[in-house]
């Protein structure tokens, strides 16, 4: 786990990404959080759907590294509940490079809390091996781009739909 002066971090095990998808409710209750039903962003949530089914077959298969291939659920402490997810998409290898990416629920957009989570992800990946952390965004999702740039992320490339960036040690 990760905190922050407003947040709790929290890795996801395989057994708790199997709540998360499927009872999110008892999910709450063994993070002994408060339950609200999330509102995703509708600009990245069909990803979110991709990343959860690449969570569960990833923490499967690395049970002792699990950190690295899950979510993190972010936790704001004065409300006590769960507003969204952070992570990256594997350990760092041979490149010493992983992916990350996030998502907070829309009621929470716009104060900070996506910065926060990224900077404490930020130095945890580089205190674990990591030397370059990349990260893709929409095209049109300005705030994520926003965040990214305030973290030092710089742009490596784009294509129609996506923009590329990257972050060195």
């Amino acid at each position: 786990m990760l905190e922050t002066k407003r947040l709790k971090i929290v890795p996801l095990t395989h057994e708790q990404l199997l709540l998360y998808k499927y009872n999110p409710e008892q999910l709450a209750l063994e993070l002994n959080i408060r339950y609200t039903q999330r509102q995703n962003d509708p600009l990245v949530d069909g990803d979110l759907q991709e990343a959860t089914e690449f969570w569960i077959k990833k923490t499967a298969i690395h049970p002792t590294e699990f950190q690295w291939y899950t979510t993190w659920e972010i936790i704001l402490k004065d409300e006590n509940v769960a507003v969204g997810g952070i992570g990256f998409s594997g350990a760092p290898g041979d490149h010493c490079t992983s992916m990350i990416g996030y998502g907070l629920d829309i009621r929470y957009h716009r104060k900070g809390i996506a910065s926060e989570a990224l900077e404490a992800m930020i130095k945890w990946g580089f205190l674990n091996g990591l030397e370059t952390i990349v990260a893709d965004t929409p095209i049109n999702h300005y705030a994520s781009q926003s965040v990214l740039i305030k973290s030092g992320f710089v742009e490596s490339g784009r294509d129609e739909t996506v923009i590329h960036w990257r972050l060195d040690k």
